[in-house]
């Protein structure tokens, strides 16, 4: 069983979480932290309430997300950011989120996974129409 400490320390080192900047209210890295152990990790777009009810029915207590909860900037812990706040303080539910670093990441990041998977494509078309 890894730590919350341990996963985050990966995660902010590997996806260089300190070196990118990003739009403020991104707050990437730890979001939310949770009682300290880690058994299973989710991930996910975006830290909606339906996404953290999914993780809570799944028993997922580490959740990587793109976007994290705090995209408006400074608001009132009300509505639905009370909502997700609770299920996720109840649900014992770590939240870390990553924007940029996640986008520009030279192995995992949307970009590059998205131009393999364009590139990949257009072989294949390309191949067909030969």
């Amino acid at each position: 069983m890894a730590s919350v400490t341990e996963v985050v320390e990966f995660a902010d080192s590997y996806l260089r979480i300190g070196e990118i900047e990003d739009w403020p209210n991104a707050l990437n890295g730890l979001q939310i932290e949770n009682s300290g152990r880690i058994t299973k990790i989710g991930a996910a777009v975006d830290a909606s309430t339906h996404t953290l009810r999914m993780a809570a029915e799944r028993n997922i207590d580490f959740l990587l997300v793109h976007h994290g909860l705090f995209w408006p900037g400074l608001q009132p812990v009300a509505g639905s950011l009370y909502r997700q706040l609770k299920l996720a303080l109840e649900s014992d539910i770590a939240l870390y989120g990553a924007h940029l670093p996640l986008d520009l990441h030279a192995v995992v990041g949307n970009n590059v996974l998205l131009a393999r998977s364009s590139a990949g494509r257009r072989q294949l078309l390309c191949r067909e129409t030969n």
